[in-house]
């Protein structure tokens, strides 16, 4: 399956993403990156599975499952303190008081034995809306650990 992995640099923001049913990325003056982002923003489907990682915490967090196509026109300024683009609905199966940090995402989830957690969980900024092919026994370990 395809996992959709986007970070945040703190739980505020995650949960204020959570409490609005809204994700996005932060804006970008680069040209080329912010096409190229649009271009992978629109492939991700309508009932794809995404998870949240949080930079603070060094920590998965709050699986969920997009809910609408990124809106490409429109700038999110209203949900956090400062505007973030490409905004798409998602229904959330947890919330940020479950999380799974780096090195026990290591231990248990089966793909990531012996490989870098950045193999299968793409959470620099640069990888927004890319996909990383999960297995489902690593799904089913995510669900397990962080869904509510």
């Amino acid at each position: 399956m395809k996992l959709y992995s986007f970070a945040s640099d703190n739980l505020t923001n995650i949960w204020a993403g959570i409490g609005a049913g809204l994700w996005a990325v932060g804006e970008s003056d680069d040209s080329t990156f912010v096409k190229g982002r649009i271009t992978k923003a629109a492939r991700m489907p309508i009932g794809a599975f995404g998870i949240l990682y949080c930079n603070e915490t060094r920590s998965l967090t709050v699986p969920f499952v997009v809910y609408s196509k990124a809106d490409a026109e429109r700038t999110e300024s209203q949900v956090w303190s400062k505007s973030w683009v490409l905004p798409f609905s998602i229904k959330p199966l947890g919330t940020p008081r479950r999380q799974l940090s780096r090195d026990r995402a290591l231990e248990i989830v089966p793909s990531l034995s012996g490989k870098r957690f950045e193999k299968l969980f793409l959470v620099q900024g640069q990888f927004a809306f890319q996909a990383a092919d999960v297995a489902d026994e690593d799904w089913a370990v995510l669900i397990q650990e962080l869904a509510e």
